[in-house]
């Protein structure tokens, strides 16, 4: 081997790996897409892989089923939400009422963007699914987890081991919301926000009452 087909070795592999990576993203770009204009059964392989420019069996090679793209897609979608809350999270007033609501308002605003509307189809899903129930289980564990780390990152180590702090924050993201997400489909933009304004209202002093009581209003001064 001469010392030009030595070193041209390295460049191939190195332009073979980028467009593996290209393929990949376009795989799951494609299938969030498809998730959130036709829903879970909208999102077939075919619809996908039209989408993404790539060939019918591109996603065996990086993701193997259907079911593992789709995960692989909604986990990739969450990464991308936690990515704008660590952006606005430097922003976060120091103040504990304002920090909180600041807080309360950017769970809503993930909530009632794609994320939400993607995991509901999925769930729905994985209902009669088990291969897609599967995949939402590890997924599950793996978004409260970081769910837990978003709330540390705000609040602090001690108030999220409240439980009674804890409580309200993920009463709040993992359930109230997405109960809103889903009525998107129902109500109006205005009635959304109504809900959602009587929420914060009625949790707001309730969150920031019990992070004064136990002290740990002090992490956000």
């Amino acid at each position: 081997m001469t010392r030009g087909q030595a070193g041209a070795e390295p460049a191939r592999k190195r332009a073979s790996q980028a467009r593996s990576l290209m393929t990949k993203q376009a795989l799951i770009t494609a299938t969030i897409e498809c998730l959130w204009e036709r829903g879970y059964a909208g999102a077939t392989i075919a619809e996908i892989s039209h989408k993404a420019d790539v060939t019918h069996g591109a996603h065996l090679h990086h993701f193997g089923t259907r079911e593992e793209l789709i995960a692989a897609a909604v986990d990739a979608l969450f990464q991308r939400m936690i990515g704008e809350f660590e952006l606005r999270f430097s922003k976060l007033p120091s103040n504990i009422e304002a920090r909180t609501e600041a807080a309360l308002d950017h769970f809503r605003d993930l909530a009632i963007g794609r994320l939400f509307g993607v995991v509901g189809e999925l769930l729905n899903a994985a209902r009669t699914n088990e291969g897609m129930a599967s995949q939402m289980r590890r997924y599950g564990a793996s978004q409260r987890m970081q769910q837990r780390q978003m709330y540390i990152k705000i609040f602090g180590a001690a108030a999220v081991d409240d439980p009674e702090v804890f409580y309200w924050l993920d009463t709040t993201f993992a359930v109230y919301l997405r109960g809103l997400s889903v009525l998107q489909a129902t109500r109006t933009p205005k009635e959304i926000e109504e809900h959602w304004q009587r929420w914060k209202e009625f949790v707001l002093p309730q969150i920031t009452a019990r992070l004064t009581l136990i002290g740990a209003d002090s992490y956000v001064r």
